[in-house]
Formats: C-alpha cells, structure tokens, sequence
C-alpha cells in the first residue's frame, strides 16, 4: 500500500465530532430573536418620537397660520371702520354744506 492510502484510510476511521443541531439552532433563533425584538423597540421608539415632532410642527404651523388670517382680519377691520368714517364724514360735510 502506499503512504497516501494509510492516510486516507486512517482519515476514514476517526470518528468526526458530532454536532447537536438542535442545540445550535436554538442558539441561533434566540439570538436572532434578540435582535429582531430590539429592532422592533427601536423602531417604534424612534417612529413615537417622529409622530410627538410632527405634532409639534403641525400645531406650529396651524397657529402661525391662525395668526396670520386674525392679523389679515383686522386688517380688513380696520380698512371698513375707515370707510365708515370718511362716509359719515362725506355725510356730515353734506348736511352742514362743507366741501371739500
């Protein structure tokens, strides 16, 4: 026989190392549903405070919006009191016989 041969055939005869594949897999799935579930937490956390700001814009920007329609209002207000006024005024310069 050769030398290569009695390798082989020592090879052959030594027991491998068993694995328990149970055990591993059960490793493995509780270490990735570790991970899974603190992605899960992290996500909603980050996804709570993403809602908590875009409420804050949404309330900012509905009152800056408020704010500008009750300035545009007295605006407008304060535009018609001045009609009025000169009105009355025209009226009383009629009455009285001023002119302008």
């Amino acid at each position: 026989m050769n030398l290569d041969e009695d390798e082989l055939k020592l090879m052959w005869q030594e027991t491998i190392p068993t694995t328990n594949e149970d055990k591993a897999l059960k490793k493995v799935l509780e270490k990735s549903s570790k991970v899974t579930a603190a992605k899960d937490v992290t996500g909603l956390f980050f996804g709570w405070i993403w809602v908590v700001f875009l409420g804050f814009g949404a309330s900012m920007y509905s009152a800056k919006r408020k704010l500008e329609l009750h300035s545009q209002g007295n605006g407008k207000k304060r535009m018609l009191k001045q009609k009025i006024v000169t009105k009355q005024a025209e009226q009383l310069n009629t009455y009285t016989g001023d002119s302008k």
